[in-house]
């Protein structure tokens, strides 16, 4: 074999081997990105792997009390949150008011009983508090006991989060908290498409030992948010154009 030919060889052996190593990575990676998840943990880590790829989705929230054995129902409302251009539209009812907001253009528009808008300048705490994703990212993320069950549904991810952002939560809907309740039970149960990994739904449970009206009592607050219509864009226009 001439030192040309060789030469040739190597190069042709040199090819040949560079494109096997691309298939296998090509595997590795196919089987890593798509195998079955049977972990709660890793399971958990994809969930939050595929919402940061995630463009905009639509949710309603209902949300449920029980105290001294009577079941209210606080808050209900729905909404779009759109994250290219950092918008929402949100409406939220309570027996007492109703509440609209939308955010476009770095503003947040708000008014409650359909009275006259306000308009301020959109701060981080605004946007957080009302993208039903990321308040519930980090619930996924302080987990420290995770399970999980395959059902004819999707896929049930239970966690139990830390107390302190439990409690939070509560006193968003309204729970007049003092410092000195028991907490008796919680959890957070997240309902995953097992195809796509998207959250479907997010039930939170929070059984609460408090005084009302003196007397101790059990309070039981049920929380449900139903997440909807990923990447289906929609134009969010400010309420006070002209």
């Amino acid at each position: 074999m001439s030192a040309e030919e060789k030469g040739s060889s190597n190069k042709q052996l040199y090819a040949g081997l560079v494109i096997i190593s691309i298939l296998i990575l090509s595997s590795v990676h196919y089987y890593a990105e798509y195998r079955e998840i049977n972990d709660p943990y890793d399971l958990a880590g994809r969930i939050t792997h595929v919402s940061e790829d995630i463009g905009s989705y639509k949710f309603n929230i209902s949300n449920e009390i029980t105290i001294l054995g009577e079941t209210i129902s606080p808050l209900n409302g729905s909404g779009y949150v759109g994250y290219a251009d950092k918008e929402m539209d949100i409406s939220f009812f309570s027996p007492e008011k109703s509440i609209n907001m939308i955010v476009v253009d770095e503003k947040a528009y708000m008014r409650e009983d359909n009275g006259t808008w306000e308009s301020r300048k959109l701060d981080d705490d605004t946007w957080e508090s009302n993208d039903q994703l990321s308040r519930n990212d980090f619930l996924i993320e302080d987990s420290t006991n995770l399970s999980m069950e395959r059902t004819d549904r999707g896929i049930v991810l239970t966690a139990i989060p830390d107390k302190t952002a439990l409690m939070q939560e509560a006193d968003k809907v309204g729970l007049d908290l003092q410092g000195t309740e028991q907490l008796r039970d919680y959890y957070v149960r997240y309902l995953i498409d097992e195809d796509t990994y998207y959250i479907v739904s997010i039930e939170t449970y929070i059984d609460i030992q408090m005084k009302v009206q003196g007397m101790n009592s059990p309070v039981i607050i049920h929380n449900t948010v139903n997440i909807y219509d990923y990447d289906q864009e929609i134009d969010v226009e400010s309420p006070l154009q002209a």
